[in-house]
């Protein structure tokens, strides 16, 4: 059917609609397409329906013609939707097989950066794909992105390769075909890549292809096909078999494979790889939890403890560099271990001098190097081991644990503060661990003055908080842990929600006037506040903290009380360090605060000193005020700079309009409740 007279109807109407009604009657091109219409109209009778109203609407009895205009056009319009077609020429295909989510919301405009990125070089690629990773990651589980996701496993750039491999891991079994198509056994890193995706998905359940794979695969694919085949039990004998015939990597893969696996049904095979050479072997049942491992591992160190006993009653009180490094191996693999043979290790070290007797070839007091009070180098043996029964409970926790951290810090003391409130906060109500441990910090209800033992129990408190981070998503507080996965080669990173939400008299005692805050905190970098709470990085893993960026950790923006608590404080901080690089960090925990009242504070600042026209724009823009102040405030900057009385660098009329501008928009955006 030709609908030609439909459309250039539908033309006519809408340019009447322009020049107005009152020229109806004038104009011929209008009432020529009512006349192509007639043909129409006998076809069916929605057209017999367009063309009477046409025609009334031409005709001097209509009397409101403006109404009937607009009726006319929307109905043309509703017709011409409901008999558009497209097409193209060609032989019918059906589309190819795809793997991932057959539908997405996200338009082709946001994906298209994204799949260039991902298929070509250059520079800001990585930037681009991990911050659009950050903002929206449900569009990467979109088909059309899946391709060219398995295909970034061999990016060029390791750390964009390494950040996909992630990603990809978290997606369901959809993704395996196309993991698999044009695998290469023979293949180099980016085949690594693909096995620890299948294995991560899949497990055991992709046993079958491991098998099929392994006869072909060499080098590092070999290695990696080795290491799946420990999700399988059935796997256990060919990987003793392994263990004999491989060589290098695949050997330590077959070990590896056989050490995680859940039972320990070759507990011999342990038992003389410990005996050969018990730091070697206990490396790779470091993360076991199993109890036979954990009877294992505690038998092993407490022989090596046996023997250096004996050695010092014998008087010579000389620990050599190989028993040192043999021992740090054997205390780094307690981790998550909780057997009675541990528990009783960990008694024996607590109430033994043994360490206090010797000394290294160089003559010193033994240590070891751990992240505790403001030091961050090494601690006494004692500590050491505190830090191993804190990193023990989060690795696994286990009940037995958080019972013996309990015990021990009954029995001890300060030694054992950490691991005792860190198993508080995990299992106890908030009022408990406040009223249990807060009492150290407060003296007859007035802050004290600090003696050493008041800074050490100071320092461990917040040193355990350090270790606590607000998970916005989630809506959590989480504990972090991090872990050494030897069989990667890679750090693992523990995330466990407290028991319950910290007592806001934490906030209220941390951010006393009265309270020193000194000291220097190993803190965890993974959450929203990442940016603004490390001294030497902004990366995602853990760093040197000072006392504000481990509130910063804590601070919660929906608890409107901790807001509030902390708005005071960290505004006084602020105030007392203005003109600082520490000024953006605090314009942004304001923010966070939803703290609008910060007139004059980049005033302030440029008066402190001479700042770039870049650095004077970021202030106006991260400073804790709504638009409408932050005009004023570049009003009252625009003056002074006139008047020489603040510097800025790179000052232009033209730039400074700009700025006003964006701002102006700003300030529209909010009052039409626009983000």
């Amino acid at each position: 059917m030709n609908l030609n007279p439909l459309y250039e109807l539908k033309e006519r109407l809408e340019s009447s609609v322009i020049a107005g009604v009152s020229l109806l009657s004038e104009d011929f091109r209008l009432a020529r397409a009512v006349e192509q219409m007639e043909m129409l109209s006998k076809a069916s009778p929605v057209f017999a329906k367009i063309y009477q109203s046409a025609g009334e609407l031409l005709s001097g009895t209509c009397t409101n013609k403006e109404d009937t205009l607009l009726d006319i056009l929307a109905f043309v319009e509703a017709v011409l939707t409901t008999q558009a077609v497209s097409g193209v020429e060609g032989e019918l295909k059906p589309l190819p097989e795809t793997e991932g989510k057959a539908c997405s919301d996200a338009p082709y405009s946001l994906l298209a950066p994204i799949l260039e990125a991902l298929t070509t070089t250059g520079s800001g690629h990585y930037s681009l794909i991990v911050e659009t990773h950050d903002r929206n990651p449900e569009i990467f589980s979109d088909y059309r992105l899946k391709t060219a996701l398995v295909a970034g496993l061999n990016a060029g750039y390791s750390e964009l390769a390494e950040r996909i491999e992630e990603w990809l891991s978290e997606e369901d079994a959809s993704t395996l075909p196309l993991l698999k198509k044009d695998f290469n056994p023979k293949g180099k890193k980016d085949m690594v890549r693909r096995v620890h995706v299948i294995e991560a998905i899949a497990g055991a359940e992709e046993n079958a292809w491991y098998l099929s794979m392994l006869e072909q695969a060499e080098k590092e694919v070999r290695a990696a096909i080795i290491h799946a085949l420990g999700h399988s039990r059935e796997n256990s004998e060919l990987l003793m078999a392994l263990t004999k015939t491989e060589k290098g990597n695949c050997k330590k893969a077959a070990m590896w494979a056989l050490a995680e696996m859940k039972s320990m049904e070759h507990r011999e095979f342990w038992e003389a790889q410990i005996k050969k050479n018990p730091a070697v072997a206990i490396t790779y049942l470091a993360l076991s939890t199993n109890d036979e491992v954990s009877d294992l591992t505690a038998d092993a160190i407490l022989c090596v403890l046996d023997e250096l006993q004996t050695q010092a009653d014998s008087g010579n009180t000389l620990l050599s560099d190989e028993n040192f490094g043999k021992l740090r191996t054997l205390f780094e693999s307690m981790t998550g271990k909780a057997s009675e043979k541990m528990l009783h290790l960990y008694r024996r070290m607590a109430s033994d001098n043994l360490f206090e007797r010797l000394k290294t070839e160089k003559n010193k007091t033994i240590q070891f190097e751990t992240y505790i009070t403001d030091k961050h180098t090494v601690v006494p043996v004692s500590h050491y081991i505190a830090e191993r029964l804190t990193d023990s409970m989060i690795w696994s926790m286990d009940k037995r644990l958080f019972g013996l951290a309990e015990e021990l810090y009954r029995t001890y003391g300060n030694m054992f503060l950490k691991p005792a409130l860190t198993a508080a906060l995990l299992t106890k109500s908030k009022e408990e661990v406040f009223d249990t441990f807060a009492v150290l910090l407060i003296k007859e209800g007035i802050l004290s003055k600090e003696n050493e033992q008041q800074k050490l129990q100071r320092q461990e408190i917040m040193d355990t908080f350090a270790r606590v981070v607000w998970n916005s998503e989630k809506q959590e507080y989480e504990y972090c842990g991090e872990y050494y996965d030897g069989s990667r080669n890679k750090m693992i990173y523990v995330k466990r929600n407290l028991n319950e939400k910290p007592d806001t008299r934490w906030f209220e005692l941390l951010i006393n006037t009265k309270l020193k805050k000194s000291g220097t905190f190993h803190t965890y970098q993974y959450g929203q506040y990442s940016r603004y709470t490390a001294y030497n990085d902004w990366a995602n893993y853990s760093r040197h903290a000072d006392w504000d960026s481990v509130l910063t950790n804590l601070l919660c923006p929906s608890d409107r009380e901790i807001c509030e608590l902390l708005t005071h404080y960290f505004h006084l901080r602020l105030l007392a360090s203005i003109g600082t690089n520490n000024d953006s960090r605090y314009f942004f925990l304001l923010n966070q605060c939803g703290f609008t009242e910060g007139q004059g504070l980049v005033v302030k600042s440029l008066e402190k000193r001479k700042v770039q026209y870049w650095m004077m724009e970021s202030l106006i823009k991260e400073a804790p005020m709504i638009p409408e102040d932050k005009l004023k405030e570049l009003e009252e900057i625009r003056r002074l700079v006139s008047e020489g009385k603040v510097g800025v660098t790179g000052w232009s009329d033209e730039r400074y309009q700009e700025l006003h501008d964006s701002l102006m928009i700003m300030m529209n955006n909010e009052q039409k409740g626009v983000s």
